[in-house]
């Protein structure tokens, strides 16, 4: 459930830093990538036209809308059909494919990943205009990227429509479905959150609570650096907190997690502040395990009961659980996957390993079906007052100490709400967009760079579909 990478909107950043390339990198005359191309590097509302200019003795990438900087990569690979661009100083990448219709569809990575076509010529191509997802394109999308299997889904108030391709393991040829479930690892976050607000509403607890006020027992006291951290802070990553408790052990099946998860909060609470209560973000799953302990002192319930009846059952989601999917020892549902050497390998499921270790459930355990998912991100758009409050809804979708993360989402420029989820077996993305009533959800069965990489383009290419 690692964060692997964030989607802040920070391309003003990312480009206008990299300023004048000391030294060109040759390409070779004949190379069917000479010329000019141009394209849109886009997060939220900021917009930057990028152009390519390939020549025979050198490769530049020019930031159009920032004083026409010069970016000359140090590495450039060519092939006839490939083109992938390093900039190790700022370790940047761009890696791109000729496509059959003549542009050049790729990824600019540094630290997060961004989407982009160039067309040749100095015109921009408008993003309405390519991302498209069908059948065809998803499964182009999974087989570059050596994944066993690979999904979206997307609705928005005109429609909804659902894409799977694949196979549930590589060592199989049992089709992945459209009903199969899927590991959601870190967007599990949000769901906690939003457990949180509905037992803020039932008077259970309070968002300025503090760990202190709960966890406290006449045989342990919470350490002064935690005791005044509120559920707000905790949701908010601004506990303190560590990221993750290492080096102790902890199951991995319990049909009762509730004495594990308070083992795990005190654990993670001996541990010595990443920094001081507020002052900075610091992704925290223990922040996420502790808000689960306090949440079952307070209720006497698990986590895993709670989320079930006060989430689940009251949106509509009917095949949500915890852990990995699937039986053990069959193929029932799609299987996680390991990369070794570059080979997916499949995690079976009910073994150890296969997913997080049950205390940390509240933090990215959740699998359920892509329709599931797009019920639960239809809620969070839609924010009826039947299930929560307006107040309570705003709450879960403010960056409350400022920056960009509220409570188990990121929020982009433009209003939309993101977050991806991996359990480093899995990978998944999701987005709320409010200004186009468009969710979206992409999912895959392993977590290789390439399978993160065409998740993302999948998403968008969900996103584009529904705004089409």
């Amino acid at each position: 459930m690692t964060f692997t990478h964030t989607r802040r909107a920070h391309l003003t950043g990312l480009i206008a830093s990299l300023g004048v390339g000391a030294t060109g990198a040759s390409a070779s005359a004949t190379s069917p990538f000479e010329g000019t191309w141009t394209g849109l590097l886009e997060s939220g509302r900021t917009r930057l036209t990028v152009r390519l200019v390939v020549a025979d003795d050198r490769i530049d990438v020019i930031s159009v809308d920032q004083g026409g900087a010069v970016i000359t990569p140090d590495e450039v690979t060519l092939t006839a059909d490939r083109i992938r661009l390093v900039s190790k100083r700022i370790n940047a990448s761009f890696d791109g494919h000729l496509t059959p219709d003549g542009f050049i569809d790729g990824t600019f990575t540094q630290g997060q990943v961004f989407h982009m076509r160039l067309a040749r010529g100095m015109a921009i191509v408008p993003s309405s205009a390519w991302r498209r997802l069908t059948p065809e394109s998803l499964n182009a999308h999974r087989i570059e990227a050596k994944t066993p299997a690979i999904g979206a889904a997307w609705a928005s108030r005109n429609g909804s429509d659902l894409i799977v391709r694949g196979a549930r393991s590589s060592d199989d040829e049992i089709a992945a479905q459209p009903e199969d479930q899927w590991h959601w690892g870190s967007i599990t976050k949000s769901m906690t959150a939003t457990l949180c607000a509905r037992l803020v509403e039932a008077g259970v607890i309070k968002w300025d609570t503090t760990i202190g006020q709960v966890l406290d027992t006449p045989d342990f006291s919470v350490p002064e650096a935690y005791r005044d951290a509120t559920l707000l802070h905790l949701l908010s990553h601004r506990s303190g907190l560590q990221p993750n408790v290492n080096g102790v052990e902890f199951s991995h099946e319990l049909d009762d997690a509730r004495k594990e998860r308070l083992r795990f909060a005190r654990t993670a609470l001996a541990f010595p502040p990443a920094d001081a209560i507020g002052k900075q973000m610091v992704y925290s799953n223990n922040g996420y395990a502790v808000a689960g302990a306090m949440l079952e002192k307070l209720t006497g319930t698990s986590w895993e009961t709670l989320i079930q009846t006060e989430v689940f059952k009251p949106l509509g989601i009917r095949h949500a659980g915890q852990g990995a999917p699937g039986r053990k020892g069959q193929i029932d549902q799609p299987l996680g996957h390991t990369v070794k050497d570059g080979i997916r390998v499949p995690d079976p499921a009910g073994v150890p390993g296969s997913d997080n270790v049950v205390a940390i459930g509240p933090a990215g355990r959740v699998h359920m079906p892509l329709a599931d998912m797009i019920t639960y991100l239809t809620a969070h758009r839609d924010q009826p007052a039947k299930f929560l409050k307006a107040q309570n809804w705003a709450m879960l979708h403010i960056p409350h100490f400022g920056g960009n993360y509220a409570l188990g989402w990121m929020k982009r420029e433009d209003g939309a709400l993101f977050h991806n989820g991996s359990n480093t077996m899995w990978y998944a993305e999701v987005l709320i967009d409010p200004n186009t009533g468009v969710v979206c959800a992409a999912c895959a069965n392993d977590a290789a760079r390439d399978t993160m990489g065409a998740v993302s383009e999948v998403l968008m290419s969900a996103y584009g579909s529904a705004t089409a």
